[in-house]
């Protein structure tokens, strides 16, 4: 099958402008985004996962007192770039300061504070990317089954019909009321998103938290009868947040638990103790 030009992906952007202030006073010393994962900074993780997938270009959408984190990718090569996103209003917000680097092309997008593990080849962002190419989607997006009672905490989505691997969804929501779930798939990090998604987010009005939510734009779309669709994580897939510093020593036990060098002596260690 010949995919259209205007349906490749190759280019991604990765917000990390959030002041990580669940993690104080640890994220006055490194942005949480470059505290060490493992061998290497989570951002380093979800870099590899996007050149992984074929992105060949990479935003990062930081604040002013994070310079560090182009610094660390600087190759001296096009392929990774930053701009500043001056006052935090939102993830929608992050993504419209990516516009000019989308220059009309379509973008992925992965959370700087998400990290995706996978024990599969076809990792969930290889799967975005490739369902985007053949579907008439003006968005994917990565969702995760969830507790029902921690849902509340994410957006959420509403399938059009009970949900398979990939499957196209009618609504969704972010934060809902418990007792207003359209359902417990929660998204996950991971986005695909034409240029229209721009103009949209110019004329969002401030939704949860009172910042601009992407999942609000999103919602948008879909009432202008544009297609949105999903791609579950597999049950080999796990999310894991850098947020809260539960979150991120569980990432971290994780990581070092699968090195390939010392993973045996730190799963003795992690039982041991």
């Amino acid at each position: 099958m010949v995919v259209s030009p205007k349906r490749r992906v190759t280019k991604a952007v990765i917000p990390a402008a959030g002041k990580g202030t669940r993690l104080l006073p640890l994220t006055k010393a490194a942005p949480k985004e470059m505290l060490p994962l493992g061998r290497k900074p989570v951002l380093h993780h979800i870099v590899d996962e996007l050149l992984d997938a074929g992105i060949d270009q990479i935003l990062f959408v930081v604040s002013e007192d994070k310079a560090c984190i182009f610094k660390y990718f600087d190759d001296g090569s096009s392929r990774f770039s930053s701009v500043i996103q001056p006052v935090q209003r939102g993830l929608a917000d992050a993504v419209l300061c990516a516009e000019e680097f989308a220059a009309g092309d379509p973008i992925a997008v992965a959370l700087g504070d998400s990290v995706i593990t996978s024990g599969e080849d076809a990792h969930i962002t290889k799967r975005l990317l490739k369902a985007y190419e053949t579907l008439d989607a003006a968005c994917m997006i990565a969702v995760e089954e969830v507790p029902e009672a921690d849902a509340p905490r994410y957006g959420i989505v509403k399938p059009k019909i009970e949900p398979s691997d990939v499957f196209e969804i009618d609504d969704l929501i972010e934060k809902p009321p418990i007792d207003q779930l359209p359902s417990n798939l929660a998204i996950a990090g991971r986005y695909i998103l034409d240029a229209s998604i721009f103009d949209i987010i110019r004329h969002l009005k401030p939704g949860a938290l009172g910042e601009l939510q992407l999942t609000d734009a999103i919602r948008l779309l879909l009432k202008s009868d544009r297609r949105v669709w999903c791609s579950k994580l597999r049950k080999t897939e796990r999310r894991r947040d850098i947020g809260t510093f539960a979150s991120y020593f569980e990432a971290v036990i994780a990581e070092c638990c699968a090195d390939k060098e010392f993973g045996e002596q730190m799963k003795k260690l992690s039982a041991d103790s």
